[in-house]
């Protein structure tokens, strides 16, 4: 039931998180009479992808630290297949000549609040947690929770 609540709340965040608008910057790349598709897309790729890879370190961080927490690593996994797939549906439409280049713009700065907003709760959820030691002879577990308890027939350390 609690693993069913956790994921349902990074769900509602991350719905919740695109309702909000988008703050976006002054030198967001627009299209341009004198700018050929090529350039801007080379000025989306020299603003958006440092600011990719920083979303993506953080995530990597987070990840270190829910090792023990099986409820997270769940709605994790989902998290980084959402980040990984708006990277690539990005890619896609920046190598397709099709879409304007101001559609991917808007898309970039949508995605990357609403990542910056779950690396916020993330590290919130992770900061109310515990950790604990159990053990069964010799094997050892850790377990990471809100209110952590020992698998059945581990004893805590």
């Amino acid at each position: 039931m609690r693993k069913k609540s956790i994921v349902a709340l990074f769900a509602a965040t991350i719905l919740l998180a695109g309702s909000n608008p988008s703050m976006a910057e002054d030198a967001t790349p627009s299209p341009s009479p004198t700018l050929s598709r090529a350039e801007q897309v080379v000025k989306f790729h020299a603003k958006y992808d440092s600011k990719f890879d920083d979303t993506y370190a953080k995530f990597m961080a987070i990840q270190a630290k829910i090792t023990y927490n099986a409820s997270m690593k769940n709605a994790f996994k989902a998290i980084i297949k959402d980040f990984n797939g708006v990277r690539t549906f990005i890619e896609n439409g920046l190598a397709s000549n099709t879409e304007g280049i101001e559609v991917f713009v808007s898309y970039a700065e949508e995605e990357l609040g609403e990542f910056d907003n779950t690396i916020y709760l993330l590290q919130k959820e992770i900061s109310k947690s515990k950790t604990i030691t159990c053990t069964k002879g010799k094997i050892i577990k850790k377990v990471m929770a809100l209110k952590p308890k020992c698998p059945a027939g581990y004893k805590k350390k």
